[in-house]
């Protein structure tokens, strides 16, 4: 199909349409931008695309690896073209939780927020990331959606600090931690699997700026 190439298909949808054109000219809108960081707005723009139905579309024709792609490549675009944001931004476009529930010693559970979305926003944009990642995603719905914030995340400190090896021990606290303190949270060696491949991509991205997410989830790593 063309728009999977790349190219419009002849309705007219390709991977890059423009999220914000449904929105329509708002006064309390345009001042309010004024006075929001960029890096907000561009979270915001990056969220919307996924959301989109167009997006779900793409996705439905397309399949999940080139859905992956076009939210590092819209991602890119927003941040024009610099790459720690990009993958900054994929990262929070890909959250695939409202909330955590740590472990407190003597409180008990305390939730930590992750994303301010409005219920009805999060909902939209969980249903339509990608799921289907590899060849042993687990049935349902869910499937793999919370592999792409692993990937993204730890794609993003390995290029920030050009060093695989603070993006793997990051990885690795993150895994540790999740099974100590998050409630529900487990060592899952298949989030260590991602988290490896997202270091590579990151790594890979210093020197080469034109790859993609879809060439290393592929990627074969020691688990």
């Amino acid at each position: 199909m063309a728009q999977c190439d790349g190219k419009p298909a002849p309705d007219g949808l390709s991977w890059n349409f423009d999220e914000s054109d449904r929105g329509g000219f708002s006064i309390p809108r345009f001042i309010g931008d004024i006075f929001t960081p960029a890096l907000i707005k561009d979270t915001r723009e990056i969220r919307a695309y996924v959301r989109d139905e167009r997006f779900a579309l793409l996705l439905e024709r397309c399949g999940d690896m080139r859905a992956v792609d076009w939210i590092y490549l819209k991602a890119l675009r927003i941040a024009e073209h610099d790459i720690g944001r990009a993958l900054f931004l994929s990262m929070m476009a890909t959250l695939e939780h409202r909330n955590i529930d740590l472990k407190v010693p003597v409180v008990g559970a305390l939730r930590l927020p992750l994303t301010f979305e409005e219920d009805s926003l999060f909902n939209s944009r969980y249903r339509n990331l990608p799921s289907r990642l590899y060849a042993d995603t687990p049935p349902g719905s869910e499937g793999d959606k919370d592999k792409l914030q692993h990937f993204f995340a730890s794609a993003y400190l390995a290029y920030l600090s050009e060093s695989p090896s603070l993006a793997r021990a990051s990885g690795e606290l993150v895994e540790r931690g999740e099974a100590e303190f998050v409630v529900g949270g487990v060592d899952d060696p298949r989030d260590r699997r991602a988290n490896d491949q997202g270091t590579r991509f990151g790594r890979d991205l210093v020197v080469v700026h034109t790859l993609l997410p879809s060439d290393y989830f592929n990627l074969s790593v020691d688990e």
